[in-house]
């Protein structure tokens, strides 16, 4: 099953939502099999994209959020978008999720963060102390997003990350989770360089002071049908 049609297996009508449904972060199944249960979530998808791994291959990514935003869901796929896919497993899970419309341009003031940029270098330097990841990794979510409006890379949707709780709930944490996209681009809009016109990301930052890593990098960041009406 190519991962457009996969797509469509769940963003028509939703069925009723349980917790006895819920999936958890890691777990996989065929894709005719996680649609079954992100459908009784009442999960829809909004977005997709592919996401660049480290050696290079393409894996597809579908973003999933319920009708009222409550809970989201970052997908991957074992093969690109478009491409038939074997295997989905459930990347990530979002609470609270809110979308914005990244074809407008400019720099909707709700997706930054009130803390002075100083809060999220001072977090960065105590991260990189500790040895969780280098320090040039590392930076402000603020300036991240205002540098991507350069190139048009614009937030699609932000949702709070969350963590399993021991009933098997899931709770929202002090952690936002970004992703991005110029949604619009190809790689000819920047000729002196052509991947920026396609390249976008999936961002982690800490709460409140915004302290911000890369956490993937995507390319042909795209919304569904759904994820366009839910802009309106």
């Amino acid at each position: 099953m190519g991962l457009n049609s996969y797509i469509s297996l769940f963003a028509g009508a939703a069925l009723f939502a349980s917790q006895a449904h819920a999936v958890n972060i890691g777990e996989c199944a065929t894709p005719e099999a996680m649609s079954a249960k992100l459908k009784a979530e009442d999960q829809r998808s909004v977005a997709y994209a592919d996401l660049i791994t480290q050696d290079k291959q393409l894996r597809g990514m579908i973003f999933t959020i319920n009708t009222d935003r409550s809970v989201g869901y970052i997908l991957q796929a074992d093969q690109p978008m478009g491409d038939r896919a074997s295997t989905i497993c459930v990347y990530n899970r979002m609470a609270n999720v809110r979308l914005f419309d990244a074809r407008k341009p400019g720099t909707p003031p709700e997706v930054l963060l009130k803390a002075p940029e100083a809060d999220a270098m001072r977090r960065c330097d105590e991260l990189a102390r500790e040895g969780k990841f280098a320090r040039q990794g590392c930076g402000s979510l603020n300036t991240m997003i205002r540098k991507g409006e350069s190139f048009r890379d614009r937030v699609m949707l932000q949702g709070f990350s969350v963590e399993r709780q021991s009933d098997d709930s899931y709770k929202a944490v002090a952690a936002l989770i970004t992703i991005s996209g110029n949604v619009n681009g190809s790689v000819n809009d920047f000729p002196d360089n052509p991947s920026a016109g396609i390249t976008s990301g999936i961002l982690y930052s800490s709460l409140p002071d915004g302290a911000t890593i890369i956490n993937a990098v995507l390319v042909y960041a795209r919304y569904t049908e759904y994820g366009l009406a839910a802009l309106k």
